[in-house]
């Protein structure tokens, strides 16, 4: 079986076990009153194995992936399951925008009217860090339809190059507003799986020779944190990032199924193998 199909296939599966495990660890572990979890809950023990086998097998199944020489190479893919991942997180990333834009209006509304209230709960520089977010979400958005079409038809010009790092610095600017909205929460396990998975989806879309791994992680992470119940911003962006690993991460893998120097043949030059030559 494809490498390509395992992974990404393990990458849900873990994702889907994890956030089973995750829910369980919040009915069962979890104190209301004191906000802290249960020393020595099953739940826990249990999640935390999970999350270590599948660095472990991840780590195991990316091992000796080719460095790729450039963006083409790299992920060029004209499959329509593909462009459909593009198409669909592009789509996704501009949704969140809007959530994203009601969800800034609110806190900046509750700004307005009790400003020390709010400043006891949030640090002062969150409005501007999740307005900058919410503005790269929608540039994000263009930039994938943009990219995905690029990589479908194997034509890459300066305006999507200059374009494709956008959802690597929504992804930095997500980080800062994730780190702002629980710095000052001292237990780590109730925000830990949130802040890792914006951290390996952000480096998704900064390091492509980190992309193999990351994007298999991330997107067991992304899932599991789901479990957590985020804002509607934060689930739209969520899904969105999670569309576009599933894509990259579909293509790289894909790419390196062939020698350094080949690219996945197009759909015309598949068909066209596949015609028998007439004598």
């Amino acid at each position: 079986m494809r490498k390509e199909i395992i992974l990404l296939g393990l990458a849900l599966g873990g994702g889907l076990a994890g956030f089973g495990l995750r829910r369980w660890q919040w009915l069962s572990a979890y104190d209301a009153q004191t906000q802290l979890y249960l020393h020595g809950a099953p739940a826990t023990f249990a999640l935390l194995a999970l999350t270590a086998l599948l660095v472990l097998a991840f780590l195991v199944l990316c091992h000796g992936k080719r460095r790729p020489e450039g963006f083409l190479d790299a992920f060029f893919c004209p499959s329509p399951g593909f462009m459909g991942l593009m198409a669909a997180s592009g789509f996704c990333f501009l949704g969140a925008g809007l959530l994203g834009l009601l969800e800034w209006m609110d806190q900046f509304q509750l700004f307005r009217i009790s400003r020390d209230a709010y400043l006891s709960a949030y640090p002062a520089a969150l409005l501007p860090v999740l307005l900058l977010t919410v503005l790269l979400t929608f540039g994000s958005g263009a930039a994938l339809l943009l990219v995905g079409r690029a990589a479908y038809r194997g034509q890459l010009d300066r305006l999507t190059s200059l374009l494709s790092v956008l959802p690597g610095y929504t992804g930095l600017c997500w980080l800062f507003a994730t780190h702002l909205l629980h710095g000052t929460d001292p237990v780590a396990m109730r925000y830990g799986f949130s802040l890792a998975a914006t951290i390996l989806m952000m480096l998704c879309h900064s390091h492509p020779q980190l992309l193999t791994f990351c994007a298999s992680l991330g997107i067991s992470l992304g899932i599991i944190s789901l479990a957590d119940g985020p804002s509607w911003f934060q689930l739209a962006l969520t899904a969105a990032f999670l569309l576009s690993l599933l894509g990259y991460g579909y293509a790289l893998l894909s790419n390196n199924s062939f020698p350094a120097g080949e690219r996945m043949p197009s759909g015309a030059e598949r068909e066209e193998s596949s015609i028998p030559n007439e004598e």
